[in-house]
């Protein structure tokens, strides 16, 4: 039986920040600095050339990021916007507020990525918008939806929150429509600590944005303490020696116990609301403690982009033969980043003990399919493929700070499973 040393467990997930990095900003923030904004347009700069664009916004969070973009849009009241269900529910929230109306398609069921024939159907004579949303950091035809947008005269958005750096025929995921955001909160491969960015094609829309941004109010010093605390915390709980003595038997203690108490754990709104206006406390503006933990991470992220590619490309070799159907489909002309290698378990929590039992902690996607929530019965869709992704993928850890030998082993952990199974 293969298993993982002990003192070498695999953790789900571990945060981009290093820990200099977020002592950094603590001792900045005791020294009253969380009110400057000097590095951020440094930020903005640097974050606009990873991309190859002109120029970049920093707002406060990706669904503050998507609110201001459909504003400055000026959209009618009303307009339909297509995208995929597979997305946090304050995504769909913002653009409730904004007045416009969600229309859900399916996703592709090997992509995971939205299918372009089923966008052609759903666009209707109130059609205005289309959200892409890049899920996994997996790149999709961008040249066959960006031609439908251009065609229909629809304006095309991407949600890039997965895909930093990820590309279709060479040009970057998050510029092939009108405008593309990003997330930068905790986990995400450039992270902020939380925050979220704009890139777009238009100056003008651009400017429409950033009027918005500066106008908010300066950061609450107690907020920005809480989210570098909460970055410190499971910075520290998912080291490789503290998470494997202590942090991975506690979670194992508790997923037998109360599977949900992990999901919330690790999510910053565990409560699932439907909103009608935009909580102050999404409003603040955005700062350069923040923008120094973002230029942090761009200056090493195309290393870490080829670790996470190299270990990702380890798992598929050894599964590709043996279990294809379980793996996604990946197109020709497209370079992704692998932010999570899905990989589909319908066997469930007897699949996350088998990898636990083995000193390897997963999980499944946080994310909901929004089109079956209870909260947004009055658009609700049936997207069966959507639905069974939430249900049945599961993410192989391939973080850059995972060893070859590890992700050898691990790979070697899921095979055996999969004999097991028959």
């Amino acid at each position: 039986m293969n298993v993982l040393p002990w003192y070498d467990r695999i953790p789900r997930t571990r945060l981009y920040l290093k820990l200099p990095e977020i002592l950094g900003g603590l001792v900045n923030l005791a020294a009253g600095q969380e009110g400057g904004y000097g590095q951020v347009e440094a930020f903005e700069h640097a974050f606009a050339d990873m991309m190859a664009v002109d120029g970049a916004v920093a707002e406060p969070y990706a669904r503050i990021a998507l609110y201001h973009l459909v504003v400055a849009l000026r959209l009618p009241p009303g307009s339909e916007i297509i995208m995929t269900p597979v997305t946090i529910h304050d995504i769909v929230n913002v653009l409730l507020i904004a007045g416009l109306k969600p229309v859900f398609v399916d996703i592709d069921p090997q992509t995971y990525q939205m299918d372009p024939q089923k966008l052609i159907a759903a666009i209707t004579s109130k059609t205005r918008a289309v959200l892409v949303t890049h899920l996994f950091g997996l790149a999709t035809d961008m040249d066959a939806i960006q031609a439908i947008c251009r065609q229909r005269g629809l304006v095309l958005l991407e949600d890039g929150s997965h895909a930093f750096n990820a590309a279709w025929n060479g040009k970057k995921l998050g510029t092939f429509g009108d405008a593309g955001f990003f997330s930068l909160s905790s986990l995400k491969a450039v992270s902020t600590g939380y925050g979220g960015i704009v890139v777009a094609k238009d100056a003008q829309l651009l400017e429409g944005v950033r009027r918005q941004a500066e106008a908010l109010p300066k950061v609450d010093k107690g907020h920005l303490l809480g989210i570098l605390l909460r970055n410190l915390i499971v910075n520290l709980a998912t080291h490789p020696n503290l998470f494997s003595w202590s942090t991975f038997p506690v979670i194992r203690w508790i997923s037998d116990r109360s599977p949900e108490t992990i999901r919330k754990l690790q999510t910053d709104n565990p409560n699932v609301l439907r909103l009608s206006d935009i909580p102050e406390k999404w409003l603040w503006r955005f700062c350069s403690i923040q923008a120094d933990l973002g230029l942090h991470c761009l200056s090493r992220m195309r290393e870490w982009d080829e670790k996470r590619r190299s270990n990702a490309h380890v798992l598929l070799d050894y599964l590709k033969t043996v279990a294809p159907e379980r793996l996604p489909r990946l197109m020709q002309g497209s370079y992704n980043v692998f932010w999570r290698f899905p990989f589909r378990a319908p066997e469930g929590a007897e699949f996350r003990r088998f990898m636990a039992m083995r000193g390897v902690d997963l999980t499944t996607t946080l994310l909901p399919c929004c089109a079956g929530m209870p909260i947004f019965s009055d658009i609700a869709r049936e997207t069966p493929n959507a639905q069974q992704a939430v249900r049945e993928v599961h993410f192989l850890p391939v973080h850059p700070t995972i060893s070859q030998e590890r992700i050898h082993q691990m790979a070697r952990i899921v095979l055996e499973f999969l004999q097991q199974r028959g």
